[in-house]
């Protein structure tokens, strides 16, 4: 069955699907279809059929809620929160915790709902326009004679973009709410826009399946990932494979986005994404008073894009969407490799037997590389019971049909008509029954590139270097490495020492994360990534941050001087230029278990926490409906945890897009730093080491924030340490993933000479954060590790909630700071509490061993040449004794660590 390019009309039904109901869902306005029927006149739309609409509408609300009570003139069996009188917004993610929102100079209720209502029609007419060629956006020129083009631009529009100007232009004075405006009142824990979304999104999948029974769920992914961004010897090399697999997942997102629909689109958010703005921007128009401000300001150079990505489709195409977005990501990516073969040819003029030869190695490099698989199911329903016995732990879905039961229980004693099939409630169910099919399918290979003869790599060691002659059977050795040799010096001297080392020679595809900076024309979707690339610092760079500082080197100035530094064999001849000046710190961080929390094992919130407090409260009075009240109390008491859907999909994604974009980026760049990628919960960068603790301490805090508000120029306010009650003013109301027991983040901060191998330093910085921070600290840990160029390493491991620990580490090297050589005096008093270590082990197992031990520091400290102070003598007992399964240990590194870290501010 060949897949159905969507048309003029597809577009529009979506459009109506979308905005079916939008201000009775914001505001509870009752006779929603009549003012439907006259948003459908005054477009002049197709309305979409109402028995698929009806069910979409119905599956999309079973995703977020179960059975819960309407509006009722008796209080005690009323339902209806009005949002007006008691708005609100519940967590979705993390532990109990709730915003507040007070509404400034507010109208009778009635007024107000006209006035947002008359407002919002108004703006999308002048705004975006009725037809090509008619108001604001439709008068773009790429929409002349051309209908369906400007359809699909229209529900682009709407989805992507409308939020921001309805926001900035403060309709109805509800500003950042916008956001975030509830799209049920009762459970104020997910927005309009998404239930919009799924609306569209399932009616288009019922609509192109013919029923309800052809929606399904496909997880398409994209690999290797670390095995082609980590093989790097410079800084810029790193960032750009990041970049290169971040810009593969958009365009497999971008298939979806043209031919379903952006809000086919589950996972990741597509919400504020830059590449995704960018795209918006260059080929759809939407610049000028059509870009919304907010995105001004908005970084443009993170990788941002997980390699993994969810959406809905029509079962009935499954196997024509994998294939067809499995081949547009290659075409994509033999498009770019070509813009690098291109600016080589350029550059060096190859022709002729060299041009064919130079051909056959690249595209033997790049065309086998990529493995793209993907898995899809159904979206199960209640009578899928006996299949999903048979694929999945029980665990995995018993609760939710303990959930079904309730829901069936309510349905039957208050006498409804309909049934619920479960979709809803069975999300999380196919969820996990997708991601289970895609690992079973991963363990099977489908690309493969035979073993390849010659000289390798050096970045990679896996390819042999690219070369321009035909490597026949029985070249000579030394012939073979002297037109290699050739080869590469030609390439050398057309792009410099600082691209290309001496002797250093490239495959196909660590060529490609070289060049491709230079190679992207202006045209392309990647020019403002790689627009600043030159300016790419270093390790010795970010190393030399404070010396340049201190030195006052001008920034012109700092890369080459930081060249000639690391040209030195040792460094002399420059002034004031200590060791310490020659390390940086790489900073790793990863949310613990975000597997788990994406398939919604681990998400905090409940329906408890999740449901408006008025009804919540309603339905624990004695003399509320009894059918609601018992079934609601089981569901409270028994099932407790709120279940993954695709609204908290979105959550999840949009608050890790908002965490990437505007609070690691910001928090970096203002520790002097450089982000190397900010994919979902992942985090790379690197810093000047005195920035690197401070850095990852703020991004930890950052990451379990509850309700930040972000302003046109990208700062960003937590606001509950702002105000009580949120008043809504413009900007983005963004909703970061809470707190909750194992919602947290990790961090691995490796300090290494600069010269130090980086695709190592890379391998071993993961294997910190892995192995020391996550498996040593036990999650929600930080570890640093010391590497000096001569001995060994040295750690340091504390949780993130262990404050005294972190305390004593910092008061501890300001202290060794004041007092001269901080790395001296810490290497001293190290060596001297080690000497001791019988002594101080025994005191540890004294249980009187707090007092003990400060005493004893004391002494230490004195003989030491240090101010025995009693708030150095606790950071230090804070600081050297760590607990591990309850047992307290001495752990002399610390003071080490604390010390060098000290001794590298200037």
């Amino acid at each position: 069955m060949k897949f159905k390019t969507p048309d003029t009309s597809y577009w529009d039904r979506k459009f109506i699907a979308y905005m079916h109901d939008p201000i009775d869902k914001i505001l509870k306005v009752q006779g929603h279809e009549q003012r439907t029927e006259d948003f459908i006149q005054i477009f002049g739309l197709q309305k979409p059929d109402d028995k698929f609409w009806q069910l979409a509408d119905g599956i999309a609300s079973g995703f977020e809620r179960g059975q819960v009570p309407t509006y009722n003139p008796e209080p005690h069996q009323n339902g209806a929160v009005d949002f007006v009188n008691s708005p609100l917004l519940t967590h979705p993610t993390g532990t109990n915790k709730h915003l507040q929102i007070k509404f400034s100079d507010m109208p009778a209720q009635d007024q107000f709902q006209r006035q947002v209502e008359q407002e919002v029609l108004e703006f999308l007419k002048k705004e975006i326009g009725i037809h090509p060629c008619s108001e604001g956006y439709s008068d773009e020129p790429i929409f002349k004679n051309n209908p369906e083009k400007f359809a699909l631009a229209r529900f682009l529009y709407t989805h992507l973009v409308l939020r921001f100007h309805l926001a900035e232009k403060n309709i109805g004075n509800l500003g950042a709410l916008w956001h975030r405006m509830p799209a049920d009142s009762r459970f104020p824990d997910h927005s309009i826009w998404h239930h919009n979304a799924m609306c569209s999104a399932l009616n288009s999948c019922i609509e192109s399946g013919g029923g309800p029974d052809q929606i399904g769920l496909m997880v398409f992914s994209i690999t290797p990932v670390q095995p082609f961004i980590a093989r790097a010897r410079k800084l810029r090399d790193f960032w750009t494979g990041s970049v290169i697999l971040s810009w593969m997942a958009f365009e497999g997102l971008c298939w979806v986005m043209e031919n379903l629909g952006p809000d086919h689109v589950l996972y990741p958010s597509l919400i504020d994404q830059p590449l995704i703005n960018i795209y918006l921007e260059t080929k759809w128009n939407i610049k000028g008073h059509h870009k919304p401000a907010f995105w001004q300001a908005q970084p443009s150079d993170i990788a941002s894009l997980p390699n993994k990505f969810l959406f809905l489709l029509p079962l009935n195409y499954t196997e024509e969407i994998g294939d067809s977005i499995k081949q547009h990501i290659i075409n994509k990516w033999y498009e770019l490799s070509e813009l690098v073969f291109k600016k080589l040819q350029n550059e060096l003029n190859w022709k002729n037997n060299s041009l064919k030869n130079i051909q056959t190695i690249f595209h033997r490099q790049i065309s086998h590389f990529w493995e793209m698989q993907w898995a899809c199911t159904k979206l199960l329903s209640y009578n899928d019971r006996e299949e999903i016995d048979l694929l999945l732990p029980a665990s995995d879905f018993s609760k939710q049909f303990e959930f079904l039961e309730c829901s069936h229980a309510i349905i039957e004693q208050k006498h409804y008509k309909y049934q619920t099939t479960g979709m809803g409630a069975l999300y999380s169910v196919t969820h996990k029954l997708v991601q289970s099919a895609l690992a079973v399918r991963k363990n099977i290979k489908t690309n493969f590139h035979s073993e390849e003869n010659g000289q390798k790599c050096h970045l990679c060691g896996e390819f042999e270097v690219l070369h321009d002659f035909e490597h026949k059977e029985g070249l000579k050795a030394a012939t073979y490495k002297k037109h290699i040799d050739r080869f590469w010096q030609a390439i050398r001297e057309k792009f410099g020492d600082s691209d290309f080392r001496e002797n250093e020679k490239l495959c196909s595809l660590c060529l490609i994360k070289r060049l491709l900076p230079y190679a992207v024309p202006d045209d392309h979707i990647l020019c403002r990534t790689f627009k600043k690339a030159d300016t790419f610092p270093s390790t010795t760079e970010i190393a030399l941050h404070h010396y340049f500082e201190k030195e006052k080197i001008p920034v012109t100035e700092r890369k080459k001087k930081a060249q000639a530094i690391y040209n030195s064999k040792s460094g002399r001849g420059q002034n004031n230029l200590k060791n310490q000046d020659k390390y940086y710190a790489l900073l790793l961080m990863d949310g613990d278990k975000m597997g788990y929390l994406v398939s919604g094992e681990t998400i905090a919130a409940t329906w408890e926490s999740v449901m408006h407090p008025d009804l919540q409260k309603r339905l624990t009075e004695p003399d509320f409906d009894s059918v609601f009240r018992k079934n609601w109390k089981l569901i409270f008491e028994k099932i407790k945890k709120r279940f993954l859907t695709p609204a908290i999909h979105a959550a999840i994604s949009e608050s890790l897009g908002d965490f990437a974009l505007y609070g690691v980026s910001s928090i970096i760049t203002a520790h002097q730093g450089r982000l190397i990628y900010a994919g979902g919960d992942d985090v790379c960068a690197v810093l000047p080491v005195s920035e690197a603790l401070e850095a990852a301490r703020e991004i930890a805090n950052y990451y379990t924030g509850y309700f930040k508000l972000i302003t046109r120029e990208n700062n960003s306010y937590q606001i509950e340490e702002l105000t009580n009650t949120w008043q809504p003013v413009p900007g983005k109301l963004s909703v970061n993933l809470g707190q909750g027991q194992d919602i947290s983040i990790s961090a691995g901060i490796l300090i290494c000479h600069h010269k130090e191998n980086l695709s190592q330093m890379i391998a071993r910085a993961h294997t910190l954060l892995e192995q020391k921070a996550k498996e040593q600290g036990g999650r929600n840990s930080c570890a640093i590790e010391l590497k000096k160029r001569a001995g060994g390493s040295r750690y340091f491991i504390r949780k993130w909630s262990d404050h005294k620990a972190w305390q004593g580490f910092a008061s501890l090297g300001q202290a060794l700071a004041r007092s001269g050589d901080a790395h001296e005096l810490a290497s001293s008093l190290v060596y001297r509490l080690e000497r001791m270590r019988p002594g101080i082990e025994a005191i540890l197992k004294n249980q009187n061993h707090h007092e003990l031990l400060l005493k004893f520091i004391h002494m230490q400290l004195e003989k030491s040449g240090l101010q025995a102070s009693e708030q150095i003598a606790r950071s230090l007992a804070a600081v050297i004794v760590s607990t591990s399964q309850n047992q307290k240990q001495f752990d002399a590194h610390g003071p080490i660590i604390a010390g060098f870290m000290a001794s590298c501010r200037r």
